[in-house]
């Protein structure tokens, strides 16, 4: 039996989740095919830069994340545990922020908090805009690391996820006189 109130909310998050990945040069998403009428799970790749660790243990800059994103049934009411709504998938196997631990993230996830606002928020974590290092978070030696960082070093990548329209008025100028 459906939900028609979840379908409805479903449907309506993904149709502002596409509006905002067309107008983002860092964000596709996809949703995974599944027997719901209307889609519930994505994946989200973003382009944004962020930090990993590589295999000689140097903290370098990266730009492609790739994100599952799960709006349980319960999503609307809560009673689901946020570790269900967002996993990282990689490819970087040890991306370097205090808030991720492959396969684990640590975002607040409230009871039908929009998909465009957990996207947001992933490229928040991943460009360093977002971090809090009070705790010693899922990942402690990131958390220690950030905490010994210029702060000119974050964040990491300004860009923002969604396109700036420009609304620029173009008038043409006379040559100069001789």
């Amino acid at each position: 039996m459906t939900d028609p109130i979840k379908s409805d909310f479903d449907a309506k998050q993904f149709a502002a989740a596409a509006a905002l990945a067309a107008e983002s040069d860092l964000l596709s998403l996809a949703p995974v095919p599944s027997s719901d009428p209307v889609p519930n799970r994505y994946i989200a790749e973003l382009r944004t830069i962020g930090l990993a660790r590589n295999a000689a243990g140097e903290i370098v800059e990266h730009a492609v994340w790739a994100f599952g994103i799960w709006m349980p049934p319960n999503y609307l009411r809560g009673g689901f545990h946020p570790g269900e709504v967002v996993t990282y998938l990689g490819p970087v196997r040890e991306p370097w922020h205090p808030q991720i631990r492959p396969p684990f993230v640590c975002l607040l996830i409230r009871p039908g908090m929009p998909l465009t606002e957990i996207l947001l928020t992933l490229h928040d974590l991943i460009s360093w805009n977002l971090v809090s290092t009070h705790d010693e978070g899922l990942n402690h030696a990131a958390s220690q690391w950030s905490r010994h960082q210029p702060a000119s070093r974050f964040p990491v990548d300004r860009r923002p996820l969604k396109r700036r329209t420009l609304n620029l008025n173009v008038q043409p100028t006379p040559p100069p006189q001789p």
